[in-house]
């Protein structure tokens, strides 16, 4: 069964830039859907000890916040002002960084 969803392939073209990984999905190489980005921001946050919110008020629902848990600090995009990249870029920083915690301690 094939699926019929990448409707709006060509609208994503410009985001498919190969030093970000996470704009593309890994097994398939299709570019991600904004609901997939939204999912796997969540997904990375939680890994990380953040929360992600999506603004109520806004037209599209495309604005956010990230927050961290243990302080309830607003990380990035006070008043609901991230766009979902934004906060997808931050993580994967976040996430490099912890890798790099990680490979220290084991030496």
């Amino acid at each position: 069964m094939t699926n019929r969803n990448h409707d709006d392939f060509e609208d994503l073209l410009p985001y498919f830039d190969v030093d970000r990984r996470w704009r593309t999905h890994p097994r398939t190489g299709w570019p991600r859907l904004s609901w997939n980005l939204e999912r796997l921001a969540r997904h990375w946050g939680a890994k990380l000890g953040y929360r992600l919110h999506r603004s109520r008020k806004s037209e599209d629902g495309k604005e956010f916040i990230l927050v961290h848990k243990a302080s309830s600090a607003v990380v990035l995009g006070a008043g609901y002002t991230a766009p979902i990249e934004s906060v997808l870029e931050f993580l994967e920083r976040e996430r490099k960084l912890e890798a790099q915690k990680k490979h220290r301690s084991k030496h």
